[in-house]
């Protein structure tokens, strides 16, 4: 089995995945338990889940050619708001949410791409999206294909010493 840190160097933004390979049910109620536990502040749970396979799936979010997309819808009302600022935790609680998936996924074999840029108003209406419900985040899903390769940016990391502070 693999440690976490390793699964997380080896991981990599996974876009040329196998057409002819679809991700097993069993594999995908996984990845909607790694969402359904994941930590949201003040545990609102503020997001919704949208599992797009097949054909009808493809014609809502077409951006990668994957077998399956999972889109993580936030609702703001429903989020934690901290008092001092308004900051409204939607869009860190669909991050971390996503961040479940997106490691679940890798721990089975398979390969993700967190998507952003998608249009928002085709996938609402395509998902028929009530108001105060906002897509944030989609996963492509799907096992990798033979062109599978990390992006050239990938290894590309900041030193420790441009990233951190101590304060002692």
């Amino acid at each position: 089995m693999k440690e976490l840190l390793d699964l997380m160097k080896e991981r990599y933004s996974e876009r040329r995945f196998d057409p002819g390979k679809e991700v097993e049910d069993e594999k995908l109620g996984m990845l909607l338990e790694a969402a359904r536990i994941a930590p949201t502040a003040s545990n609102r749970q503020a997001f919704r889940l949208y599992l797009l396979k097949g054909e009808e799936g493809q014609k809502i979010l077409s951006n990668f050619n994957a077998p399956v997309h999972i889109v993580i819808t936030g609702v703001r009302e429903e989020a934690w708001v901290r008092k001092q600022d308004s900051f409204n935790a939607t869009e860190l609680d669909t991050g971390i949410v996503g961040t479940h998936i997106m490691l679940e996924a890798e721990a089975l074999g398979l390969k993700t791409c967190m998507i952003c840029a998608f249009d928002v108003t085709e996938v609402q209406v395509g998902l028929n999206l009530p108001a105060g419900e906002y897509p944030l985040l989609a996963l492509a899903i799907g096992y990798p294909g033979e062109a599978s390769r990390p992006a050239k940016k990938h290894f590309e990391r900041k030193s420790m010493n441009e990233l951190l502070t101590v304060i002692e």
